[in-house]
Order: C-alpha cells, then sequence, then structure tokens
C-alpha cells in the first residue's frame, strides 16, 4: 500500500445548518424542531420533522428554509448510514438553491442561502467520496468553492480526490495551495479549523507528494514562475515547510529525507511506521490486495515450500510474523507452526488482525521487532512480507534475528528492489550502493548487499527469486525480492 494514497481528507465534520426568521412558517417550526432533535441525536424524530417541513414549503417562503430543510434532512440520513438518500437530498439543495437565487434576491438572503448552499455541496462531496463517486465528489468540492471561494475545506478534499482517485496531481496541487491561501491569509475563512498550522502542515506535505508523484512535469517557484527548478528541490521545499509548521509531522520528515536521499537516514522511524498503520489499519488490507494486487505474502510460502522440494515441510516450534500486519502471511504459514506470535508496532493493525482472522495467532506482541527477536529466543522460524522494507541499513536487523534464531532456525522474507532502469543507473554511478529510499518512502535493497550482511550474520541463503510484479505503485509494477536463510552452527561457519 502506497502510504499516501486512498486518504479522505475530511477536515471538518457534518454538522447542522440553518437560519431562523423572525415570523416563523409552519415548515419553519419543523425545521427547528428537527434541529432540536438532531442535536439531542433522535435521528428518527429530526428526520420526521424535517420531511413534514418539506411537505409543508409554500410558494412564498423564505428561500433558507426550505435549503436548510434538504440539507439537514440529508445531514440526518448520512448520521444513520444512509449515504445514499443523503447525496440525493443534498443535491436537492443545490438545484434549490440554483433556481431560486438570483440577483433580485436581497443581498443578505442571498449570502445566506449561497452559504447553506455550499455547505450542502461541501457535505455532498464528502458523500460522495463515501460511496467511492469520485469524479462527482470533485465536481461537488469544486462547486461549494464557487460558491464561497473562503471554503478551504472543499479546496483541500477537493486536492485529496484529485490526487489520490483521479491521478490528477498538477490539479490537486493547485487546489491544495488555495486552501493553503485561504488559512495563511488575514480574510476569515468558512469554518476555520481549531489547529490551523497542523492543517496547514498537512497541506503543504500534500502539495510536496503531488509535486514527486506527477509524471513529466517542470517546476517552477510559485513567486517566479519564470524560474524553473527541479522538483525535487521544490518537493523539500514543501516537505521542509510542513515540518516548520509542525514539528511533529513524522510523514514531511520522512519524505523530506526520501526526495534529498538522506544517506543518514537507515531506517523509517517506529512513530512514522506506527502512526502510518494506526491511520490505515481498517483498510489496510482492502487496500493493499484489491487496490494494488499484493501478492508477496503467497510468493512467500511457495518459494518456502521449495526448499524442501525432496521432503515434507517440516513444523515449527515457534514462528515470529515480524511485521504481521493483518496476518496474511501468517495465515499462509499457520500449518506448519505450533506456536504463531504476530509482531507489529500497530496496535490498531494487531487489533484489525484479530478481527480478520481470530484464531490465527497463539499471542501477539506490540513493539519493535528487533527488540522481540532477542527477547523471545530461540525462535524456529521468522517470516517477514512486505514489512523489511522499512530498514534500509539491514545490519542491526540481521543482527537481532541471529540473536534471536535457534541455530539451525530460519528466516523468509521480502523486500523491494529499484526499478530496472534505476538498477542500472545506480550501478553505473555507485557500483557498490547498498539500499535505497524510494518516492514511495519505502527502502529498496540489493541483491548483493543483503547477501552480504547475511553472511556477516550467520544467515545463509539456501532459495533466493525475484520477485517481479507483486504489487502496483501508481501505474507501473514493483520489483522486489524473496531470501529464505537458515542460521549456521559455528561448525558451519
Amino acid at each position: 500500500m502506497r502510504f499516501f494514497i486512498s486518504i479522505l481528507l475530511y477536515f471538518v465534520s457534518l454538522h447542522v445548518t440553518f437560519f431562523a426568521e423572525a415570523d416563523e412558517s409552519l415548515s419553519q417550526e419543523q425545521l427547528l424542531k428537527g434541529d432540536t432533535a438532531f442535536a439531542a441525536d433522535d435521528l428518527v424524530t429530526a428526520i420526521g420533522y424535517y420531511e413534514q417541513g418539506i411537505e409543508m414549503i409554500t410558494d412564498d417562503e423564505s428561500i433558507t428554509t426550505p435549503l436548510s430543510l434538504y440539507t439537514n434532512l440529508a445531514s440526518a440520513y448520512s448520521s444513520q448510514g444512509n449515504e445514499e438518500k443523503a447525496s440525493t437530498l443534498y443535491r436537492e439543495a443545490v438545484i434549490y438553491h440554483s433556481k431560486k437565487v438570483d440577483e433580485s434576491v436581497e443581498e443578505s438572503i442571498r449570502k445566506d442561502a449561497t452559504d447553506i448552499a455550499a455547505q450542502a455541496s461541501f457535505f455532498l462531496g464528502m458523500t460522495f467520496q463515501e460511496l467511492e463517486h469520485h469524479e462527482k465528489a470533485a465536481d461537488a468540492y469544486a462547486y461549494a468553492n464557487s460558491l464561497d471561494p473562503n471554503h478551504w475545506s472543499s479546496l483541500a478534499n477537493l486536492g485529496s480526490v484529485l490526487q489520490d482517485h483521479l491521478n490528477q496531481g498538477a490539479d490537486a496541487m493547485t487546489a491544495y495551495y488555495k486552501a493553503y491561501d485561504i488559512l495563511s491569509s488575514d480574510e476569515a475563512p468558512t469554518d476555520p479549523p481549531e489547529n490551523p498550522k497542523e492543517i496547514l502542515s498537512q497541506l503543504q506535505y500534500r502539495i510536496g507528494l503531488a509535486i514527486i508523484f506527477a509524471e513529466k512535469q517542470k517546476c517552477v517557484m510559485r513567486e517566479d514562475p519564470s524560474r524553473e527548478v527541479p522538483c525535487s528541490e521544490m518537493a523539500a521545499n514543501a516537505f521542509n515547510t510542513a515540518i516548520i509548521l509542525d514539528p511533529d509531522n513524522e510523514e514531511a520528515k520522512h519524505m523530506l529525507a526520501t526526495v534529498t536521499t538522506d544517506a543518514t537516514m537507515s531506517r523509517a522511524s517506529n512513530t512514522y511506521v506506527t502512526e502510518l498503520f494506526e491511520r490505515y489499519a481498517e483498510n489496510f488490507e482492502h487496500s493493499l490486495v484489491e487496490e494494488l494486487g499484493y501478492d508477496g505474502f503467497e510468493r512467500l510460502r511457495v518459494v518456502f515450500d521449495k526448499v524442501f522440494i525432496e521432503s515434507e515441510v517440516p513444523t515449527f516450534e515457534v514462528v515470529i510474523d515480524a511485521g504481521c500486519g493483518t496476518g496474511l502471511v501468517g495465515e499462509q504459514f499457520r500449518n506448519i507452526s505450533d506456536t504463531l506470535v504476530g509482531v507489529d508496532l500497530s496496535p490498531s493493525i494487531i487489533e484489525e488482525a484479530k478481527k480478520l482472522r481470530p484464531n490465527l495467532y497463539d499471542s501477539t506482541e506490540v513493539g519493535d521487532v528487533i527488540e522481540i527477536f532477542r527477547s523471545m529466543k530461540p525462535i524456529s522460524l521468522i517470516i517477514a512480507a512486505d514489512s523489511y522494507i522499512y530498514f534500509g541499513d539491514l545490519s542491526p536487523l540481521f543482527q537481532a534475528m541471529k540473536d534471536g534464531l535457534a541455530d539451525g532456525g530460519m528466516v523468509a522474507f521480502t523486500l523491494e528492489n529499484v526499478s530496472t532502469e534505476d538498477e542500472i543507473r545506480l550501478t553505473e554511478m555507485k557500483p557498490e550502493w547498498k539500499w535505497q529510499l524510494t518516492p514511495s518512502g519505502r527502502f529498496a535493497h540489493r541483491y548483493e548487499y543483503v547477501e552480504a550482511v547475511g553472511k556477516e550474520n550467520s544467515l545463509k541463503t539456501i532459495r533466493y527469486e525475484k520477485m517481479d510484479k507483486f504489487r502496483k505503485e501508481g501505474h507501473d509494477y514493483v520489483r522486489g525480492h524473496i531470501f529464505i536463510m537458515v542460521k549456521q552452527t559455528n561448525n558451519e561457519l
């Protein structure tokens, strides 16, 4: 899973918007009753009042009342989880506004009505995102911003949809910049956030991502469009700005190291990895397997079994699933494990594994695998699919595996490789290259380097296979490796 893909940036929550007038009509009375019930979380009653109010609308009704009724009724249905019904009603509000509001309407009423319609269109975009109607969501967000130019959250969410789902990075960047300008200007934004610096930091982070993943683009400075600069420099500036705004933005720190190819960054921080999987735990497996076509966990078991082509695959006493995620690879090795232990940095991903595969693990541990390998020795087998990709320098990891494994213990793991083109380039420029921090934020490793680190730590490769096209990255496939190693005894060295 690309860790910054498929995130829905819902910067504001659904809330009730209505305008009451001094002389209340019957429909206004129902609106107010519905709002009172909605505020008390009595959705059924609220829906009843709102629907009665819509039936009571007259031709001489104040424009804001029908708009509020449609919008609030839609929000009530959305709160019930009925997004299809909600989307229909939000559209009714937007259409009602377009039919009823023109220059002939009194200015103050026109502004109130347009504000409600802008919110309805914004909520419509959020509802379409929930329904995965991404093009419609983008249109709704854009329309909300056209009605209310200070509606920063519609621009932020528009950027998210364009970038994450519609592959329109340049347009996403434009939306992010507009949202950023609104929040950082002296003018009052619509629904200002409580934590503006954190939001501004996230916008700069997303701008940086849009820059580095936009294909075949030229990068110029906003202040001087005639000045072309390396896109990596422009992205680095965005990530650095994100860090200045929010020093705790671990994602921006990680990506800054990525675009600057910081050789001192030998692994992703535990904080970064934990926050990454805490955020995406619930959608992790669907995104990885269904959207990105990941099958490395299955391939790892197939290659592992080839080691025992002339004999029966043995059962291992203690098996550690390192970086277990939701248990995809653990499930593959369950039938040859007496005791199977799932280890991950993310408590949420562990809980997701228990929910999806309740009887898979005999026990689970939340923590750093380097520490856990040593604390749980002797280990019979370590399995790790798509989890060692957050280490650049493998030496500390392999030392911990050596310390934790029993003599003759085995380790089966996958790693990523750079693209064929990058492999040729790196070999020409730096023949002894070891690892590369890729734009995805993961590490790719050279085969010869992995072999060398294994040898230094008494880990001998007994089976190796290339693992091409095991997952997608944008429009391309990722290359990888599968290693099966065994810990040698002193007599075997």
